[in-house]
């Protein structure tokens, strides 16, 4: 499987040793501080809403950024033990197999994708978070990943399904409507 992970053999371009590859040590450490960062401010929403009893905005962020801290931690330890790669990757850097022109390019798109989340930020007082996040979707199908309009568009649209039904029916998490607020429009 390409998915699998095994440690580094001894001998094969590591020196006769495992090795932690600095890339992967420092993305399992942003995952886990991100979601470090999440848990600790789901404190400020209540776990359960006061009226119904049932589960509140401090709910999912907190049980998803528990899980993603601990999820980054183990990953951190294990790269940092046994210098664990993926089947396929030909237990090499990166850096030896992409040109120039390739390293350009990747930048790039992650410059897009940061501008994109940023974007997609102050866009959701504006437009509320579901419709915000079909259009962060949408942008990134098309403008990064260049997929055809009706691929792009289908997974836009499942996004905001998909959303939709776990947040708001599901979880009944409250949030933000933006314009799309009927208290906003009902003006007595």
């Amino acid at each position: 499987m390409s998915g699998d992970t095994t440690s580094h053999p001894t001998g094969a371009n590591t020196g006769g040793a495992p090795r932690a590859r600095p890339s992967v040590l420092a993305a399992h450490a942003a995952l886990s501080a991100l979601g470090a960062l999440f848990f600790l401010g789901s404190f400020a929403y209540p776990w359960t809403t006061a009226e119904d009893g049932t589960v509140g905005p401090g709910a999912l962020p907190r049980v998803a950024g528990l899980a993603l801290a601990v999820i980054g931690a183990v990953l951190l330890y294990r790269e940092r033990r046994t210098g664990t790669v993926l089947q396929g990757d030909g237990h090499v850097e990166d850096d030896t197999e992409r040109s120039a022109e390739e390293h350009r390019a990747i930048r790039r798109k992650l410059v897009v994708v940061s501008a994109a989340l940023v974007c997609t930020g102050t866009l959701i007082p504006f437009l509320g978070m579901l419709p915000a996040l079909a259009v962060l979707t949408l942008f990134l199908t098309i403008g990064v990943e260049r997929l055809r309009w009706p691929v792009a568009l289908t997974a836009s649209v499942g996004v905001l399904v998909v959303c939709y039904l776990l947040f708001v029916v599901l979880l009944r998490v409250p949030l933000p409507l933006g314009v799309f607020d009927p208290t906003l429009w009902s003006a007595p």
